[in-house]
């Protein structure tokens, strides 16, 4: 929910001093507490308009979208049925669960009742562009931004230019986004998307749904996909497939790493196998130095502590390189090469790993895509520095 209150929750407004606390752990990423404290404080005053707005922003981030139409039902019961801001909210929810007439027809009736609701136009402009109606959510968002300057409807405004393929102003969208704000979250998220925006245009004038699935993975992340792990292939095949073309991608990219190793406890298998394809040699990763260039592994970035501090140590060192044999395409910490584009179920890590073992994987050919994209001067270690070193 794009309110005026998503980053500067701390600003002192004698009215909504109540919501100090539930503010504090939603920003904690203490999201049970904050419901809790946020419908606290609803029950004790339910005329906390900001309130009704952030919990049901809370929800949205968590996925629940049915107890955000539940929410919007409450809104309606306290503020009654000729209000904006309940209709608002239920489209919202109802846009969410996939429902987008519906929600559409909600967000008209929201704007109906106030046509000055900044919120309601930038909700509108959402679900237009769910429904695929590009042009009409670009004039709703022009409206929710002529009303109230939001980052959030900036950001919206970008993502939309940029799926249709108008990536020069896309990036102008998005650059306003960053430097209207002084907050570290937009700024990040400004700042990412603008990188995604730079390396979709650097593919060849296309638009993102003429990407290949490799493509896609590029201009999202700057990472090279090797495979993309399509539900046909048996996960222990694809993750042969990949730990033989990483090997081989290491070689045509002249990384020449002087050892390899893993990102934290139960990757040392993987590391084995990558660096006896690669003839190096294994270390710890706290042996490791900037010197040897290193092939930092793990067997799946799922948002684990010790991947990150790796990444970061690679930027500062500006030397070296990351694989991931899985990754999830929510991948916080992308890793530069990505065996396979999902995140295995619990149980299959160990089996695959097992698996290669019994059957070492062959080194392949570089694939002329995978090369051709991890050759891009965007691609996320070129960003970073890496570099090999002179013959």
């Amino acid at each position: 929910m794009r309110s005026t209150s998503s980053f500067a929750v701390f600003r002192f407004d004698p009215g909504d001093q109540e919501l100090a606390k539930p503010r504090w752990l939603a920003r904690e990423g203490k999201a049970a507490e904050a419901e809790d404290e946020y419908r606290r404080a609803l029950g004790s005053n339910p005329d906390l308009y900001a309130g009704w707005l952030e919990l049901f922003e809370l929800l949205r981030r968590a996925g629940r979208h049915q107890a955000g139409l539940e929410l919007a039902e409450a809104a309606e019961r306290h503020w009654g049925p000729d209000q904006a801001m309940p209709h608002a909210l239920r489209g919202a929810a109802l846009v969410e669960l996939g429902r987008v007439v519906e929600g559409m027809t909600a967000l008209q009736k929201s704007i109906a009742a106030d046509d000055a609701f900044a919120l309601a136009w930038h909700e509108y402009g959402y679900a237009a562009y769910r429904a695929g109606h590009h042009s009409e959510a670009l004039l709703a968002l022009d409206r929710a931004f002529a009303l109230e300057p939001h980052t959030d409807t900036l950001m919206l405004r970008g993502r939309i230019l940029r799926e249709g393929g108008r990536y020069d102003a896309a990036e102008v969208a998005f650059q306003g986004a960053l430097q209207s704000t002084e907050h570290d979250v937009p700024r990040r998220d400004a700042e990412r998307e603008i990188a995604a925006t730079l390396r979709a245009a650097a593919l060849g004038g296309k638009r993102p749904r003429e990407f290949s699935a490799r493509e896609r993975w590029f201009a999202r992340s700057g990472g090279i996909l090797l495979t993309a792990g399509d539900a046909a292939t048996p996960p222990a095949a694809a993750a042969a497939q990949a730990v033989g073309s990483i090997a081989a991608l290491t070689r045509a990219l002249e990384w020449r790493p002087a050892a390899v190793a893993g990102a934290a406890e139960g990757d040392e298998p993987l590391a084995a196998m990558v660096a006896s394809a690669l003839g190096v040699h294994v270390l710890g990763a706290a042996a490791l130095d900037p010197a040897d260039r290193p092939l930092i592994v793990t067997v799946v970035n799922d948002g684990r502590e010790g991947w990150g501090k790796q990444l970061d140590r690679l930027a500062r060192w500006r030397s070296g390189f990351g694989f991931a044999l899985y990754e999830p395409e929510t991948a916080a910490d992308p890793a530069d090469v990505v065996g396979v584009g999902i995140e295995p179920l619990e149980h299959e890590r160990a089996w695959v790993l097992d698996a290669l073992r019994r059957t070492p994987p062959a080194t392949l050919d570089a694939d002329a895509e995978v090369l051709a994209l991890a050759r891009q001067p965007l691609a996320g270690w070129q960003a970073r520095g890496a570099a090999p070193p002179p013959r």
